[in-house]
């Protein structure tokens, strides 16, 4: 039978977690056991988390050559280049040097004095804990100010704050936490947009993946006599209407459906038309997983008030269905930017039919190439050289290689 493994105390180090782990993962097992990491929904604690994922992303890095071949905690390492950009935005912001970048926990933009509470209350915990050093309070027209400064070498030290963090009080502790990890997550799905977010080898998902004609070998190598090839595949994202109400009543027979469960329609119209949804209670309570007519499972689940703020539920199932099926046929050829779109037949964006052109075979000669080629491109998200792994449904061909964009592909070859 399967094992469920409860650490109730994450070990400091990461040799003493594998030899925890250890204990029950066995060789020459059955299954594999299933281990639960449990600790606090203190902003503070996060911190011993922070310090096992990073220690076994290193360890999953230094045995599989895969940063990501370890149990993934990649949530937890705050302790990256982004969080410590992070850091110095909210620092930067609580000592009013710059805007803060989001609204911060409890507070609303309506009432900017919410704003100026919560920046002295964080300003006054951050003195009290030694991370802002000569504080002074401002008299005059600045009394009740606090002044101080931040010593550079704390400004990005991540460890550091997550371990004065537990020093303070719960309320201010987990709000200041909070703030930080909103900060951070802007700043990465920035990265994501503009296509500087490096994420390792990313796996591209489809329900049907299929490879278009006979692969092209576009380059011989004079010394090894090994070829590079263009492998192009269609890859069909969606899901039809059949599947999603099926996906829809298994849920409800299980009895884990929730009453929120359900097909919803967008309450604006995009160019003339509403777009449909079908959301699923996600892994975490108030969170919900979003399944779209043109491209299939979103990676990101979406929480209630954005559900609510967006969308309506739709009572009638053929209502449902014909606005599901209208918005299955027309993605099929066109984005969502409508038949009049900028970039034309380039563009991919809610497309439910995609070209995907990956160049296989041997790559590191000409590596250098490709990278110069793809620097000359005009979209800022396509000068990035990404490494992606595909999988054929029809016939499981597997094949890892560079994703070229289409609109590159003619000066790649060139």
């Amino acid at each position: 039978k399967r094992r469920v493994h409860l650490t109730l105390e994450l070990p400091w180090s990461a040799d003493r977690a594998i030899q925890q782990l250890g204990r029950t993962h066995r060789s020459n097992q059955a299954s594999a056991p299933e281990y639960r990491l449990l600790f606090t929904n203190l902003g503070g604690e996060r911190r011993f988390a922070s310090i096992v994922a990073k220690r076994l992303e290193s360890l999953g890095a230094l045995t599989q050559g895969d940063r990501r071949a370890g149990p993934s905690l990649s949530a937890y390492n705050y302790d990256s280049s982004y969080g410590k950009r992070a850091l110095m935005v909210m620092y930067r912001g609580i000592m009013e040097q710059d805007s803060l970048l989001v609204v911060p926990p409890g507070c609303s933009p309506e009432k900017p004095h919410t704003i100026q509470e919560f920046i002295f209350k964080a300003k006054a915990a951050l003195v009290s804990v030694g991370i802002v050093r000569d504080p002074a309070l401002g008299v005059g027209k600045d009394s009740g100010k606090f002044s101080g400064r931040i010593v550079d070498s704390d400004m990005h030290d991540v460890g550091r704050f997550l371990n004065r963090l537990l020093g303070l009080p719960p309320e201010i502790q987990n709000r200041l936490f909070e703030l930080f990890v909103s900060i951070l997550d802007l700043l990465i799905q920035n990265a994501r947009i503009e296509g500087h977010l490096d994420a390792g080898i990313v796996d591209m998902r489809a329900n049907v993946i299929e490879l278009q004609g006979m692969p092209k070998t576009v380059h011989v190598d004079n010394m090894s006599g090994a070829s590079t090839v263009l492998f192009t595949f269609t890859l069909d994202r969606g899901i039809a209407w059949e599947s999603a109400s099926t996906l829809f009543d298994e849920k409800q027979k299980d009895g884990h459906g929730s009453s929120i469960d359900g097909f919803y329609e967008s309450k604006r119209e995009w160019l003339g038309r509403r777009h449909f949804l079908l959301a699923c209670e996600g892994s975490t309570s108030g969170t919900y997983k979003i399944f779209r007519p043109a491209v299939g499972e979103a990676l990101r689940e979406m929480p209630l008030a954005e559900l609510k703020s967006k969308y309506r539920k739709i009572s009638s199932l053929e209502k449902a269905r014909s606005g599901w099926e209208d918005e299955f046929k027309v993605s099929s050829k066109q984005c969502m930017h409508g038949p009049n779109c900028k970039l034309g037949e380039y563009c991919t964006v809610g497309r439910r039919l995609q070209e995907v052109n990956v160049l296989g075979g041997l790559i590191l000669p000409v590596w250098g190439t490709i990278e110069k080629a793809l620097s000359k491109q005009v979209r800022q998200s396509h000068k990035r050289i990404r490494v992606v792994r595909i999988e054929t449904t029809t016939d499981n061909k597997r094949i890892v290689g560079l994703l070229i964009p289409s609109a590159a592909v003619e000066t790649v070859l060139q």
